[in-house]
């Protein structure tokens, strides 16, 4: 999803000139999340598996996908999850195949930073007053959940999921 928006902005010798502003996806809502139909059976009798009526995600070049698969065409002898282990964040062990592209290494590193930057343990805090704020990725990715604070994702078999992403743009 990507729209313009047009607005007016005025110039430093009072006349107005025109900016844009781009949207790359719709506002988040978290009123349109609490109400999406996650599964086949509530969304259509025609698909037993998702499939995004935008199509595919465009990756960057230095990605080539071979085929695309689901996490069940992959992982056989278990019901696969969305996170295994919360005290442990490895986004480079299991994705080194994406690391030849400089978009994901710059994703995977923020990312990564992110968790150690809001994750220090209590013992690190600067004073007693201070409660460190753990932030949690998975906290950013909604499947069979409702949109509410420490809620914990579950593995979709329709394969549904919404993430919530944050666009930080400078408006000068």
């Amino acid at each position: 999803f990507c729209s313009l928006k047009k607005k007016k902005k005025n110039s430093t010798v009072g006349r107005e000139r025109d900016r844009y502003l781009i949207s790359l996806w719709p506002e988040w809502s978290d009123i349109e999340v609490n109400a999406e139909k996650w599964d086949a059976a509530k969304a259509s009798r025609d698909s037993k598996l998702f499939d995004d009526p935008e199509g595919k995600v465009e990756l960057p070049a230095s990605l080539r996908v071979h085929t695309w698969k689901r996490p069940s065409e992959c992982i056989l002898n278990k019901t696969p999850v969305v996170v295994e282990n919360e005290a442990v964040f490895d986004l480079t062990s299991a994705n080194e195949h994406l690391l030849s592209s400089e978009l994901m290494r710059w994703v995977i590193s923020e990312l990564y930073i992110l968790w150690k930057v809001c994750n220090t343990g209590e013992e690190k805090a600067i004073s007693t007053e201070i409660v460190p704020s753990l932030w949690k990725p998975w906290e950013h990715i909604y499947s069979l959940c409702k949109a509410v604070k420490d809620h914990m994702p579950l593995y979709n078999a329709y394969g549904k999921y919404v993430i919530k992403l944050y666009w930080m743009v400078s408006s000068g």
